[in-house]
């Protein structure tokens, strides 16, 4: 015959509250988890202005003394001669690259659709279509350039 089992308690009323201790607690996790999120977004969505900033930057630099200075490939890209050597920075599908003696290449911006590169005077005018449709503008000093 089966044997009548006499300890059936079950959860304790104290075991009980201990449990809903503990839901509370990670609740409040998830609460901090939405509270953090949104200001991680919205350095996400600078992520692409800083980006921009730093090839501003790195371009700007490399246009500090130029000796030599052309407009290439149908205003998509341009080649210079400064203290390194024979630069050229341009388009090649989806990025912005700098090839230095011809040789290799580094990749400077990225998620781009399209780049004109305008001259006007010592100044140098990029346009840059964005993947997303976004259009990005900014004027470079061409330093040290006769035309």
């Amino acid at each position: 015959m089966h044997k009548l089992l006499k300890n059936e308690k079950g959860f304790t009323f104290l075991e009980s509250i201990f449990h809903l201790l503990i839901a509370a607690i990670f609740l409040q996790f998830v609460v901090l988890f939405f509270y953090w999120k949104s200001p991680i977004e919205r350095q996400l969505e600078d992520y692409f202005a800083t980006e921009w900033e730093l090839f501003a930057i790195d371009l700007q630099t490399l246009l500090l003394e130029v000796e030599d200075f052309n407009v290439a490939a149908g205003n998509q890209s341009i080649s210079f001669i400064n203290k390194r050597g024979k630069i050229q920075v341009g388009q090649a599908g989806t990025l912005i690259r700098k090839t230095t003696h011809d040789s290799g290449y580094i990749p400077l911006f990225t998620n781009v659709a399209n780049t004109t590169f305008i001259v006007d005077g010592h100044e140098l005018l990029l346009k840059v279509k964005m993947l997303d449709g976004s259009v990005r503008e900014r004027r470079f000093a061409i330093g040290s350039y006769s035309e």
